[in-house]
């Protein structure tokens, strides 16, 4: 089986994006595709597969949805989609010992699991792919999956590309999120990857994983298993860590406890 990662970028996120990619090449042993929009860009290292979709109207809502071409494009035969606001953990690998076998026995893919349930506040989206009630909460859009579910990535894209320019700012913020649950509504899925891999990227939650943070631990237990949602640290998303030189410097951290020289 050929596994690996799948990232997607528009040119002004490559700071970002690059430590993302860094943290991967360091703490994985898998390849990486990372998919450029309307640029061309040479990591200059064997294990990524630089790509590039060009799309026309670069708005929000086109480039979720090259997203959902980077899936469909993959090589991978397992492989799980990262947003580029994220930084891994050296426990990153362990989606796929975590999932495999699942993966390959289940009809859909494998999401992450959301600690809210915005079915109420995003369902004026919602209500346009599905009228049925879901069977389980709301699921991020990042995505745990193999070749055997693309054809659910299939649905997604026809939708997508029959939704006209003029409405796209009708599904913000959340256009390919929205969809996907929408769909997963009305198939009547009742599972998902069963917890949270990528906690708020706030500085107490990322020293909770590096030192065993109070605040932090506070953080996960009210924010994520309060409302059920178990949380494996094996990234972080988003806030502090979008601070291209912090995140640079929680990579080391990381690197430095996984070599046990913290």
């Amino acid at each position: 089986m050929y596994k690996g990662y799948i990232i997607f970028l528009t040119h002004d996120w490559l700071p970002l994006v690059s430590n993302l990619i860094d943290s991967v090449l360091l703490f994985s042993k898998y390849e990486v595709e990372v998919n450029c929009i309307n640029f061309k860009y040479n990591f200059n290292n064997s294990r990524i597969k630089s790509k590039t979709i060009n799309i026309q109207l670069l708005d929000f809502f086109n480039i979720t949805k090259c997203k959902i071409h980077a899936t469909l494009n993959t090589e991978f035969d397992i492989a799980l989609l990262l947003d580029g606001d994220m930084i891994v953990t050296p426990d990153i690998d362990k989606i796929f010992s975590d999932n495999e076998n699942k993966i390959q026995e289940c009809k859909f893919p494998l999401f992450a699991k959301h600690p809210h349930n915005p079915f109420d506040r995003w369902n004026h989206i919602v209500s346009r792919i599905s009228t049925k009630s879901p069977k389980m909460k709301w699921v991020y859009s990042n995505y745990f999956f193999s070749t055997k579910q693309k054809w659910f990535f299939e649905e997604i894209l026809k939708i997508m590309n029959n939704i006209p320019d003029i409405e796209h700012s009708l599904y913000y913020p959340v256009p390919e999120e929205s969809i996907i649950n929408a769909l997963l509504a009305e198939h009547e899925v009742d599972y998902d990857l069963g917890y949270n891999y990528f906690p708020n990227g706030f500085i107490n939650v990322i020293n909770e994983y590096l030192y065993g943070d109070e605040e932090g631990k506070y953080h996960i237990k009210t924010n994520y298993e309060d409302y059920d949602c178990p949380v494996k640290i094996y990234a972080f998303h988003s806030h502090d860590i979008k601070n291209v030189d912090y995140g640079k410097i929680v990579i080391q951290k990381l690197y430095n406890k996984c070599t046990q020289t913290l």
